[in-house]
């Protein structure tokens, strides 16, 4: 009851049941290995097991009697016993390094597949980091556990049954001395144990915190240089690293008892076994009834044998609690609902964008990011959405590509809402260039074709030619085909934004957003883009998300968001008039002369 108990404590309800099965589904297809590596097991134990018996029959039949063809016969059943031992032992480990490294890669990919699936919801509630440390060092563990779980399984009963089965059959006296010996054994484990989960879960959960923090140095290296903040980050990190080591120290530290521990229990019995068995062979009634030296080294070398077994179990118990913190880690992952399919057919409906009365807060946040946004957009018109930063502007965009549902209000395309027309449709009439200009691994065509893979190398020329990126194509005598480094290492922040710009007018939609995608660009050339800009999408509805007051004052019409709420509407002229958040904008980046 108490083990039961104790083991319920560590996997508690049905939810790890649940999880459980999440992580034997990525074992099923090794079944045919692991039950090949459970044979080949119970061939090399019962070969150990089967060593001392033979060995106290050597004693017995051959050196107490002088019989040397039977010393031989029998060292010869004993050598070719320990030869096939071997073998199934060498056979096993290759099996089961097979079964670790296939399970690891399908557990991987699980995980990456779920994260590339996920919404972002609850992939920001999660984090870059601790998907990182769950995709390999968690995987990590339970892959090691998988090539232990079969010698867990089926070596430990046959160790502990066989040896005190054998052990019993040797000499009854001595195995009792060995039965007392190793249940005391197992109740010096479970104290160990108690908090060790608890423990394993800091220590994973402050390798997170290493990760992001990695992270963020090596994204914001130059940066830290240029500030000469090094010292500061090292601090950062050394404290993240001590917390980690603090507590996978003190698991460890707790997990080191147990050896000791049992090989101490154990051992001691062993010695009392020797001095009993050696008073008992100097009474003659006892050599009479059978009691012989060779079934007393034999029990003795049984407790070597359920000396392994306990050892096993013992680091089985130990290791139970880091397992169950991975397994909780990684199902967290793999349970989590993917992004719903995108629904609709995919059809352009129109350049009307209207947002009535959203609102909108981000998870596990108690502030609210947007409150009572009213915005309209006609097809055709350009619109400015100016701000400073943090202002919510960026996450209008978010809640227009439908990355986010909006908390409260309602969004229109169209005249249709978004919960009727679908996200596919959505997707399909809203091309956005989003705040990062992000480039991938690979030639400046693969880049600007991600807005539409079936363009043409002419319409891609074209589009390249409105973002200004000509000049830098004919540049490089690959033209299109120069090779892009990944994140775009070998460019300038401001062709980042102009290639992100191709790509976003590259695809056909009705509506096409530019987030901040001009900021990196001088006056002169934003002008020159602008310019093309708008007579390529003519008769398109644009919204442009800006900081620049000379950005926005070309436009149609802007609106003026500060803390999540929109302070004020209308064209350059009216607001420099009536909205005050906007005159000081203008104030400061162009001058008192321009209000």
């Amino acid at each position: 009851m108490a083990l039961n108990q104790r083991l319920l404590a560590f996997f508690p309800s049905n939810r790890y049941d649940k999880r459980m099965k999440t992580i034997l589904k990525y074992l099923k297809p090794y079944r045919k290995p692991l039950f090949l590596t459970a044979v080949l097991c119970v061939v090399y134990t019962l070969g150990g097991a089967f060593l001392p018996y033979l060995m106290s029959r050597i004693v017995d039949d051959g050196i107490a009697a002088g019989d040397m063809s039977t010393i031989l016969k029998l060292g010869g059943m004993m050598l070719g016993l320990a030869i096939l031992s071997m073998l199934c032992a060498l056979w096993t480990s290759a099996v089961n390094a097979r079964i670790s490294a296939g399970f690891s890669h399908d557990l991987t990919r699980g995980i990456f597949q779920k994260a590339s699936a996920l919404d972002f919801e609850n992939f920001s509630r999660i984090g870059t980091s601790g998907l990182l440390t769950r995709s390999t060092h968690d995987v990590s563990t339970l892959s090691g556990a998988s090539s232990m779980m079969v010698n867990v399984v089926v070596v430990v009963p046959i160790l502990m049954v066989g040896g005190v089965a054998f052990a019993l059959l040797s000499d009854r006296v001595l195995a009792l001395i060995l039965l007392l010996a190793t249940p005391l054994a197992f109740l010096i484990l479970f104290p160990i144990v108690r908090h060790l989960d608890r423990l394993w879960k800091l220590s994973d959960e402050y390798i997170d915190e290493q990760n992001r923090l990695m992270r963020e140095r090596l994204s914001g290296i130059r940066v830290i240089r240029a500030f000469d903040k090094e010292a500061h980050e090292h601090g950062r990190i050394a404290h993240a690293t001590e917390e980690m080591a603090k507590y996978i120290i003190r698991a460890n530290v707790r997990a080191g008892y147990v050896n000791p521990l049992c090989m101490l229990v154990l051992n001691f019995a062993a010695v009392v076994m020797l001095l009993v068995g050696a008073n008992r062979l100097q009474n003659p009634e006892l050599m009479q009834a059978g009691l012989t030296a060779g079934g007393v080294i034999a029990t003795v070398q049984y407790v070597a044998l359920i000396l392994n077994g306990v050892m096993m179990l013992s680091w089985t118990f130990v290791f139970l609690p880091h397992l169950k913190v991975c397994i909780n880690r990684v199902t967290e992952v793999l349970n989590l609902p993917d992004e719903p399919e995108l629904e609709g057919r995919g059809e352009i409906i129109g350049g009307d964008l209207v947002l009535s009365g959203v609102g909108f807060s981000y998870p596990d946040s108690e502030l609210k990011t947007l409150s009572g946004i009213d915005l309209t957009v006609h097809a055709g018109e350009t619109v400015a959405i100016i701000g400073g930063t943090g202002s919510g502007k960026s996450t209008i965009l978010k809640l227009l590509l439908d990355f986010y549902p909006p908390a409260e209000g309602e969004i229109s395309l169209g005249g249709k809402p978004y919960a009727e027309i679908g996200r596919a449709d959505v997707r399909c009439n809203i091309s956005a260039a989003l705040q990062k200009g992000m480039v991938f691994e690979g030639t400046l065509l693969d880049n600007v074709r991600m807005g539409n893979p079936d363009a043409s190398e002419d319409d891609v020329r074209t589009v390249l030619d409105i973002a200004q990126m000509t000049e830098f194509a004919d540049s490089h005598p690959e033209g299109l085909s120069y090779r892009l480094a990944q994140a775009g290492a070998n460019i300038s922040g401001g062709q980042k934004q102009r290639i992100s710009i191709a790509r976003t007018i590259l695809k056909p939609a009705s509506v096409y957003v530019f987030d901040d995608s001009f900021s990196a660009l001088d006056y002169l050339t934003e002008s020159k883009l602008r310019k093309a800009l708008n007579r390529y999408l003519a008769g398109k509805s644009q919204i442009i998300i800006t900081q620049r007051a000379a950005t926005a004052m070309r436009c149609d019409r802007i609106y003026v968001i500060e803390q999540g709420g929109i302070v004020g509407s209308g064209t350059h002229a009216e607001l420099v008039k009536s909205c005050k958040v906007y005159r000081e904008i203008v104030r400061s980046q162009l001058g008192g002369d321009s209000v």
